[in-house]
């Protein structure tokens, strides 16, 4: 096989593939990357972890030679990513490559394509829906936020939930303390339920994301053990998990006793500063209290060996006085899947379920349930003495420098009065 290769167009594509190879799988081959150079000068790049698994076609690569080979996925993209030069030739036989960039020669092993792994075909798999590319990565990004790392036991807790049907797609995730979920209108052929791993889908919808967009469309096919996300140029597999994904229905309820309307960005980053305490106990709590007489929320946190932080709070607060505690890290992954904009967040009392979401538009959902606060969790009245005195400090501050303004004001008053009366014309 020989191919003359056009280095940056060519190393995009490696890369996306290299994604899905994994050198620590029990298979040499599965670290490498499967090239195909066929007579009618396309090249296919095909890797594996043995669950997920890629296939696209390469540009900037044109067949000088036909052939097939696999060659380390890892140690190829560093070549490729440190040459200077732009026009490259790769060669490889049965057991050498040599990767030629005019005074840059560099030869090196390849894996055997025999032990290359079988990639499944989606040529006999059936059609669930056809969704934009844009679309498509938003709701795994989001519906997948409130998943966990991958665990033997229940299988789901690791796993993302794709359903299709009633016009709809959606993402569903829950680590049994958390869920999210997120929707989108769409047509579907057929009701399914497709369980997949967090981590691969989480890795497709970053690819989808950041390579595609506009009037791409992604078309979603299914055999019952495997599903395909299949592009224009590029074609992901990933094997289903063989679990059942809990009724999340009907755990969803409409109770609520507090709303709390505020900017995600501005309460975002007032937890960015609560969790340098936060982060530092065991369990990453912070208390928020919700005061609807005067629209005032108070977020705290305290680490008894490190020291207290405190952040006040204006928004829209509607319903009943609330205390409550809430792990920082899965707060924040709410907001952060929420994004910009108005929130609105539903709160069901201090050991009912939260409720994230836009202020407008019900496509995205993400609850989770409140942490119980101890005495080691919340700020003693000695230590939130300092932080009312510096707020009743800053808010005398204001009204001293309103005062001054308006003498100010007054006295240019009085100076305009008097030149006015010197100089009439």
């Amino acid at each position: 096989m020989k191919l003359e290769l056009e280095r940056q167009d060519f190393l995009k594509a490696w890369q996306t593939a290299g994604k899905f190879a994994n050198s620590k799988t029990p298979k040499e081959s599965a670290g490498g990357i499967l090239i195909t150079a066929a007579e009618d000068n396309s090249v296919i790049l095909e890797a594996t972890d043995l669950k997920t698994s890629i296939r696209c076609r390469a540009q900037g690569a044109n067949v000088l030679e036909a052939g097939f080979a696999v060659v380390p996925a890892s140690m190829l993209g560093d070549m490729l990513r440190k040459l200077e030069a732009n026009d490259l030739i790769l060669e490889v036989n049965s057991e050498r490559g040599l990767l030629n960039a005019g005074s840059n020669k560099m030869r090196f092993s390849v894996i055997s394509a025999d032990e290359f792994p079988k990639i499944p075909e989606s040529s006999g798999a059936e059609t669930v829906c056809e969704v934009p590319a844009s679309i498509l990565g938003k709701i795994i990004a989001e519906g997948s936020s409130a998943s966990s790392q991958p665990q033997d036991f229940p299988k789901y807790l690791g796993t993302c939930l794709l359903r299709t049907g009633q016009g709809a797609i959606m993402a569903v995730s829950t680590d049994g303390k958390r869920l999210s979920l997120s929707k989108y209108p769409c047509e579907t052929t057929k009701e399914e339920d497709l369980l997949i791993p967090a981590p691969a889908l989480k890795e497709l919808g970053k690819t989808i994301t950041s390579n595609y967009g506009g009037e791409d469309s992604v078309k979603i096919l299914s055999d019952g053990s495997t599903v395909w996300f299949a592009l224009n140029d590029i074609e992901f597999s990933i094997r289903r998990v063989e679990s059942a994904f809990p009724k999340f229905e009907r755990i969803l309820n409409d109770e609520l006793k507090t709303t709390l309307r505020i900017q995600s960005g501005e309460l975002s980053s007032a937890l960015d500063r609560i969790d340098i305490i936060a982060r530092t106990t065991p369990a990453h709590i912070m208390a928020m209290s919700l005061n609807p007489s005067d629209g005032e929320v108070i977020i705290t946190a305290r680490a008894p060996e490190l020291g207290t932080a405190s952040e006040r709070l204006q928004a829209n607060i509607e319903g009943e006085y609330l205390q409550l505690g809430f792990n920082v890290a899965f707060f924040q992954d709410g907001l952060k899947a929420l994004g910009a904009g108005g929130a609105l967040i539903e709160f069901s009392g201090e050991e009912g379920q939260t409720r994230m979401k836009r202020s407008e538009g019900d496509d995205f959902l993400y609850m989770l349930m409140p942490a119980r606060l101890t005495s080691q969790d919340t700020i003693t009245d000695e230590e939130m003495g300092d932080f009312r005195v510096n707020s009743e400090t800053q808010e005398l501050t204001e009204i001293q420098e309103v005062q001054e303004n308006q003498d100010n004001q007054e006295y240019q008053d009085n100076q305009q009065n008097q030149e006015n009366q010197e100089n009439p014309f």
